[in-house]
């Protein structure tokens, strides 16, 4: 009776990584239409440069001038190109809030959070293919005649690790849920930031919002960042397929309330 009652309690995290991997695909080049606006174009140059100060100069510069912003930047980038992106988040936030139209920074800091959500993303992917093996009888435990079977033995172990997996899906979940809801969040600050006739030059950060806004759960959201590409680049050769997109969306947020009163 365990793996079936298991397989109920994660079935609404699959359901989450399903939306995930596929509905958010239709656009973006994580599998999706629209040249440079996929998360590899996200992501793209993110700590690649290979000049400024370093991570030890930045962090000097910043306790000889807490109030400098120069500072937390160079402490952002340093950290990136030492492949320490999660640790850039907080001085790139605090530079921010020196300068919080930079576009650049808006749009890197965005970056980052776009690629935590990946990783933890694929992690709950793996996690589940490792569950779904296991509760499948694929995955192989230790016999009863083994010491660790005996000491454990063979159901306790396969429990154990089958709730350990469904636990780390459900962080991951969640970690990926908020790295979502904080690049919308950032891409809404962005396109604040950006004067209209920019937006026009720029549309595709309209796209990475809906991206970013549909990922996280937020229909409204990203139905909202889609019409604004659309207004500021309404004869697009990608307007058909952000057209169809909107459809969807529409289709499923008329479905929302159903499926809520469904699962209660």
């Amino acid at each position: 009776m365990f793996f079936p009652r298991l397989r109920r309690q994660a079935k609404w995290m699959f359901v989450f990584l399903a939306v995930i991997f596929g509905l958010g695909y239709v656009i973006f080049n994580v599998g999706g239409t629209i040249p440079g606006t996929g998360l590899g174009d996200v992501l793209q140059g993110l700590g690649q440069s290979t000049s400024g100060p370093s991570v030890g100069s930045a962090e000097d510069k910043i306790k000889d001038e807490p109030n400098n912003p120069e500072g937390y930047r160079d402490l952002a980038n340093a950290l990136q190109q030492d492949q320490r992106t999660d640790e850039a988040v907080a001085p790139l936030t605090r530079y921010l809030q020196f300068r919080p139209k930079d576009r650049t920074a808006l749009s890197q800091l965005a970056g980052i959070y776009l690629s935590q959500a990946q990783q933890a993303q694929d992690r709950a992917q793996l996690a589940q293919f490792q569950l779904q093996q296991l509760t499948g009888g694929d995955l192989f435990v230790p016999g009863q005649s083994s010491q660790f079977g005996q000491q454990f033995g063979t159901g306790q172990v396969s429990s154990l690790e089958a709730n350990r997996l469904n636990q780390q899906i459900s962080t991951d979940y969640t970690g990926a849920q908020q790295a979502y809801q904080s690049a919308t969040r950032t891409y809404k600050s962005l396109i604040d930031a950006t004067p209209r006739r920019q937006q026009a030059e720029q549309p595709s950060i309209f796209l990475q919002l809906g991206f970013a806004a549909q990922s996280a759960g937020d229909l409204k959201e990203a139905l909202a960042a889609y019409n604004g590409y659309l207004e500021v680049a309404p004869d697009s050769p990608n307007a058909a397929g952000v057209r169809a997109q909107i459809k969807q969306l529409k289709a499923a947020i008329k479905a929302q309330p159903a499926a809520q009163s469904g699962s209660q």
